[in-house]
């Protein structure tokens, strides 16, 4: 399998840019999704396979915003 390499077009016009702590972990997030996908033999969608990937990851989305220390 080869290796994921992101593509430039993240940088179109109107788009920001990504933190690069951010942009790493959607880099990371594609990375393996990518991975997931192929080895699922397309018994996966491209969908599934980024949900997994994040669930696997721990970041489950979506995620709901909540106080500190407001934990019951």
């Amino acid at each position: 399998m080869s290796e994921y390499v992101p593509s430039s077009a993240r940088n179109r016009k109107g788009r920001p840019q990504l933190a690069p702590e951010t942009q790493a972990l959607a880099d990371e997030l594609a990375r393996r999704a990518a991975e997931i996908h192929a080895r699922a033999d397309g018994e996966l969608s491209i969908g599934e396979a980024v949900a997994l990937a994040a669930f696997r990851m721990g970041v489950e989305g979506p995620q709901t915003m909540t106080e500190p220390g407001d934990e019951s």
